[in-house]
Formats: C-alpha cells, sequence, structure tokens
C-alpha cells in the first residue's frame, strides 16, 4: 500500500518527530561516558584501609598529607599496605592518628606514602618467577619484585620483604600486605644519594677521593653498597689495624688506590636487599663476592628486624651490623635503600679485607 504523506495531518508529523527526537537524545545520553574523577563506591581502597583496623596506622599516615582520597579515585591501583605490626617495628603504635607523624618532614611523609602506590591492576599472584623486577610507583622510583621458589614453597618479595597477604581485592584495585615499612626510592643513582645523606659524609668524600664514585656509581651497572656511617670511619682506629680514615683529613690526604681496594671491599655487583642476602647466604656460607676480590660472610637473624650483620675476613670475628639512625624516624631505615643503580645498606663497623 502507497501513503500519500501529503494527506496526513500535520499535527501527526510534528508528533512522530517529537517522539523521534526523545529516542536519539535519550541513546545519546546512555552512551556518554563517566567522568574520569568519578569517585567510587565504598569498597575502594579507602574504604577498605580506613575500615579495616590492620591498617589503621597507615590509613593515618596517608591522611597526615592529604593522599587518603586519591585511593577513593576510580584508578586502577595497586596500594603496598604496611601494616600496624610493620609500624610497631619502628615505634609508631596503633591506635593512630595523623598528628602521629606531625615531627616527619611532610615531604618525607608524602614520597613514603606515594612509594607505595602504583599505577594498575597488579597481581602479583599471577606473575612469573622473577629477580627484582622493577615496577614505576607514584614517585616516579621503582619497587623491585622478586617471586622464586624456596623448596615447594613459591615466595614473593617487594625490596626483599616477603608479602604477608598478596591481592587483597577492593573496586578500584589491590592491597598488598607488607610486614615492613620501606625506604622509597627518590634518587636516580647512589652518589646522588649518598650526597644527601649527612651520616654519609666521610664514606662519600672517600668515594671521591678513590675516584670509585664516577668509574662505578654512576654508570649504567647495578650495585649493592654496605656504607660505614661517619661514626664507623671515626672509630675505625680502633680495628686494630691503621686504616688512617678516621677523619675528612685523613680521607682527602689517603692514597686513592688503597683507598679504592678498602671501598670496593664495602661493595657487591648486583641489586641485594637483606633477605636476597639471607638468601644467598643459605647457598653460599663463606660469603659472597666483592669488588675487590675478597668475600664478606653474611650473617644475623632472617626472621628478625634489621638483624643482618656483615663479618670481613680482617675483623677478627666481630661483625659489623645495621647503624642505628642518629634521630628517631619512623619512616626511614638504615637498611634496604633503594636508589636508581644501587642499594645501600648503612653499617656501623668498617670492614677490613
Amino acid at each position: 500500500m502507497i501513503i500519500n504523506l501529503h494527506k496526513i495531518p500535520v499535527w501527526l508529523k510534528a508528533a512522530v518527530c517529537l517522539i523521534l527526537l526523545v529516542i536519539t537524545i535519550a541513546g545519546c545520553k546512555k552512551d556518554t561516558p563517566q567522568a574520569s574523577n568519578q569517585t567510587l563506591d565504598g569498597s575502594t581502597i579507602k574504604f577498605v584501609l580506613n575500615d579495616n583496623f590492620t591498617f589503621g596506622v597507615v590509613y593515618a599516615a596517608l591522611t597526615s598529607v592529604s593522599l587518603q582520597d586519591s585511593l577513593a579515585k576510580p584508578g586502577p591501583y595497586t596500594f603496598l599496605a604496611p601494616n600496624n605490626d610493620a609500624y610497631a617495628l619502628i615505634h609508631v603504635a596503633y591506635p593512630a592518628t595523623m598528628y602521629s607523624f606531625a615531627y616527619v618532614p611532610p615531604a618525607v611523609m608524602l614520597n613514603t606514602m606515594r612509594y607505595n602506590t602504583l599505577d594498575g591492576r597488579i597481581s602479583f599472584k599471577n606473575i612469573p618467577l622473577t629477580e627484582n623486577k622493577p615496577y614505576k610507583t607514584h614517585t616516579g622510583g621503582n619497587i623491585y619484585v622478586s617471586k622464586y621458589l624456596d623448596g615447594t614453597d613459591t615466595v614473593t618479595t617487594i625490596n626483599g620483604v616477603k608479602l604477608t597477604s598478596m591481592d587483597n581485592p577492593a573496586s578500584n584495585g589491590f592491597i598488598q600486605v607488607m610486614p615492613k615499612v620501606m625506604n622509597p626510592e627518590i634518587y636516580p643513582n647512589a652518589v646522588a644519594y649518598l650526597h644527601s645523606d649527612t651520616t654519609l659524609s666521610l664514606f662519600a668524600a672517600a668515594l671521591q677521593r678513590s675516584g670509585l664514585d664516577k668509574s662505578l656509581l654512576q654508570g649504567n651497572d647495578v650495585y649493592t653498597l654496605l656504607a660505614p656511617s661517619n661514626n664507623a670511619f671515626q672509630r675505625s682506629g680502633k680495628l686494630g689495624t691503621n686504616l688512617g680514615v678516621s677523619t675528612l683529613d685523613s680521607i682527602l690526604m689517603a692514597d686513592p688506590v688503597k683507598l679504592a681496594n678498602l671501598l670496593k671491599y664495602h661493595t657487591i655487583k648486583g641489586r641485594y636487599f637483606d633477605g636476597d642476602l639471607f638468601r644467598y647466604a643459605k647457598t653460599n656460607p663463606t660469603g659472597i663476592a666483592t669488588l675487590n676480590t675478597g668475600k664478606v660472610i653474611i650473617g644475623g637473624d632472617p626472621g628478625g628486624f634489621h638483624t643482618i650483620t656483615f663479618l670481613g675476613n680482617g675483623n677478627q670475628g666481630i661483625p659489623s651490623g645495621i647503624a642505628v639512625p642518629l634521630s628517631y624516624n619512623p619512616v626511614t631505615n638504615n637498611v634496604n635503600i633503594p636508589c636508581g643503580n644501587a642499594v645501600v645498606h648503612i653499617i656501623n663497623q668498617l670492614l677490613i679485607p
């Protein structure tokens, strides 16, 4: 049947056009995406942290630098959450508030919390076996993830620390539970870090005098530094061997070749967090090779906190341990300090080859 359009009433034509317009507008609204900064529901990472007393201290830390709301955004994110026990190791007790961190410089706290935040929903349960694989964080620095077999067990570590619990889901990502608080990676190389840490000024001067600061620590290779604190250098005259490096003046006058040999004994090729060193020691009890072809014996309690020790060949059986920080700071430690091309462990005694 052929319809004569000229005989359709004007009012009916208008009605049909109106209906088609409404349908078109409705269809366009249905396809419009949500704003990218719209927050999600109450199962976001922010909500899970706030709702679980296990994360009370880290939530207070986030609040102290106003980062808690960022973890309510769509993301997705992966957040590395130290539990309350991790903070107890550095003397921050639960319950905590944002004011518990009032004595920490805001920039330090901000870097620490941003270092614990990664873009993407990263499942550490599903990654393959790997050694210190870098993952970029919100600071721009990396965390280093290892996954390896220990007998019949599969172990996953971040910066040498074994995860307590993995892939805890939130609506906008995952929460990975950490038993220790990590140092953030801020500096692109070890030299930049050493010059920023006033407790290592003598070690930095010795590296410069020996020429190792440029030949080793500013290249593309990766190292582990057993960095003696200033106090370790100052007490070096009591070790029974005249090293001649107990003051800045003596370091600046030291023979560069002899000084380089001493410092190479404090340098290991490769990236070794303390967990990596303990693991190495299980299969290599005679020690780990250093750059001067000597060996340093790794000891201590793998299950402890800052209990790793280093025994030099000439130290008469007296091992060096991790130096105690000169000032109380609950977000930095003297072990497992990551840099772009190194890991630094600050020790309390020089190692004698």
